[in-house]
């Protein structure tokens, strides 16, 4: 029986168990690479890395969200209010302080931080003019109470002194050119349109002028206007080539008068032509009037870059550009513009358009680094000296 069960059985071939183990394991393996090769194509590589790339900025995202609850809604109210009329004067965060804040907090924001504009007339009598030349003997006029430190003149030449001006948050020139004939002002063209602008250097070159600042706004929805259209009144050698907006935010009026005044005011375009000026812009707020500074509560507008023009007793203007939003100079508010301007000795100043449009340029060269990296922005005006 035993032999029996032997011979039907069949004999096993010397080594065959083996082989089958190893084909068996040989195509395992095939599969796993089959597998594995399938899992690396660039698709999924590609889906892979958005995921991560995603999962990084969502997390940053919300990092910037809590860390700007802190710095918005944290136990600094200043400091919340510093941001928010910071940004609310910048084309592109404009919308940031609305994501912490309802409508009726922020209008609460702008009401505890703001400059009081002072509506009296320029007493132009306040203001003797010395004239380039001014006679032997004569004695000169008074500039101001406290005159610049040397210690900070860039340079002098040709009736122009060039100062570097510095605070706690910014950096700055101040320009003061003592024949106040010699300043007016500049476009881009007689016609404003809806053709971009020109740069300031560009303007300047127009006057062959040698130094210049930017002027009044322009319409720059969403930060990428062109500077073809001027907001506020524009004067130009007399010409009338914009009408004013007395009830903007771009009414306050800088212009010189046929004696070379600079008259500071809100204007209708009617009232401005019967004050006889001869160059003017408008953008405002008005930040010293008949040698009283303006009223200002809180931060006022925030840390930004800024452009102002004012003049001395003497007669003197003075040209004020401030760098900011940057790492060595944030920016300076209405009450840092005022305090430069008075230390110089304005009898009269207005704030004009600032931001990213903040510029000045002498023989062909900025002076201050501006905002844009890609360079300076068109704009439809400035205020330029012969």
């Amino acid at each position: 029986m035993q032999d029996r069960d032997n011979q039907a059985r069949p004999a096993a071939r010397p080594g065959g168990t083996g082989v089958a183990k190893r084909k068996t394991a040989g195509s395992a393996s095939l599969k796993k690479k089959k597998k594995k090769a399938k899992g690396l194509t660039p698709k999924r590589i590609a889906g892979r890395v958005g995921l991560s790339v995603g999962t990084v900025i969502a997390l940053v995202l919300v990092a910037a969200i809590g860390a700007g609850f802190v710095a918005f809604k944290g136990p600094s109210r200043s400091l919340g209010d510093l941001l928010t009329v910071t940004m609310l004067e910048t084309s592109a965060l404009k919308f940031v302080p609305r994501i912490y804040y309802s409508k009726a907090e922020v209008d609460a924001i702008l009401a505890r931080n703001s400059v009081q504009d002072d509506a009296s007339e320029t007493d132009t009598s306040l203001i003797v003019v010395a004239g380039p030349t001014p006679e032997p003997g004569s004695e000169p006029v008074e500039a101001a109470s406290n005159e610049p430190n040397p210690e900070n003149l860039a340079f002098s030449e040709d009736g122009i002194d060039v100062y570097e001006v510095h605070g706690a948050t910014y950096n700055g020139w101040m320009m003061i050119v003592h024949d106040p004939s010699r300043v007016s002002v500049g476009v881009c063209r007689e016609e404003f349109s809806s053709k971009p602008g020109m740069r300031l250097k560009e303007i300047a070159a127009r006057y062959e002028a040698v130094a210049a600042v930017n002027g009044g706004g322009f319409s720059d929805d969403g930060g990428v206007g062109n500077g073809g259209r001027p907001l506020g009144l524009v004067v130009s050698q007399g010409k009338l080539l914009n009408k004013a907006r007395p009830k903007s935010d771009h009414a306050v009026v800088a212009g010189f008068n046929q004696d070379n005044v600079l008259v500071v005011g809100k204007f209708t375009t009617e009232q401005a032509q019967e004050k006889g000026l001869r160059d003017a812009l408008a953008f405002g707020p008005a930040l010293v009037v008949n040698g009283e500074a303006a009223q200002v509560s809180g931060s006022s507008s925030g840390l930004n870059p800024r452009t102002a023009i004012g003049q001395r007793a003497d007669g003197a203007v003075l040209l004020l550009v401030i760098d900011g939003r940057q790492a060595s100079s944030l920016g300076a508010t209405y009450s840092d513009l005022i305090s430069v301007l008075m230390e110089y000795g304005a009898i009269n100043a207005v704030n004009m358009d600032g931001g990213s449009s903040s510029l000045m340029c002498y023989k062909g060269e900025y002076l201050n680094k501006g905002v844009i990296l890609t360079g300076d922005r068109d704009i439809p005006d400035g205020f330029i000296v012969r």
